[in-house]
């Protein structure tokens, strides 16, 4: 089982490495996005390089910074914004926790990386950020807690459900673009 474990991990942190789950487009949309409000642009940029632990506990209160984290916190997907493009991320939540699982379960071995990279990028650079942050038993429980809470935004676009997140901390409202 440990093999098993070690192996998936070690495919999928070489392929992350060479760039195979980069997802230029979807981080270029979200650093878009993110550039509309440079607080939560911010924020964001801390969780993903300190952890959203740590920011939850060094936020102070009443900042964007702490609402921010207090909801992704919260939230039973609030880990999975770590990964970069999770913002526009256009999977349907149940969807993606399903391709995740699918991921984490299966065993990787060299014949299935070019269906894995076909199917499952998506889900597998979220399973690679869940093992970094908590190891691999403690992702399969995440993965199972998240899977029986996200009931009421099941068909939500996982972007669409962080983007609202973010939203309901930002100070301003978001500037609207109109075509003239």
């Amino acid at each position: 089982m440990k093999f098993k474990c070690l192996l998936s991990t070690t495919t999928l942190l070489l392929l992350g490495g060479c760039g195979y789950f980069g997802g230029d487009e979807k981080q270029q949309l979200e650093q878009a996005w993110l550039a509309q409000d440079p607080q939560l642009q911010q924020v964001v940029e801390q969780i993903r390089s300190r952890g959203l632990d740590v920011v939850a506990q060094s936020a102070a209160a009443g900042t964007v910074s702490a609402c921010v984290a207090e909801k992704l916190s919260q939230d039973p997907l609030g880990k999975l914004v770590s990964v970069e493009g999770a913002l526009v991320e256009s999977a349907k939540v149940a969807e993606l926790l399903d391709d995740l699982q699918k991921v984490m379960e299966q065993k990787v071995s060299f014949d299935q990386v070019a269906s894995l990279l076909q199917k499952g990028a998506d889900a597998a650079a979220y399973a690679k950020s869940l093992i970094e942050q908590q190891g691999v038993e403690q992702a399969m429980q995440s993965l199972k807690q998240m899977a029986l809470a996200i009931e009421k935004f099941a068909q939500q676009d996982l972007g669409a459900h962080f983007q609202q997140l973010l939203l309901e901390c930002k100070a301003t409202p978001p500037a609207t673009i109109s075509a003239n």
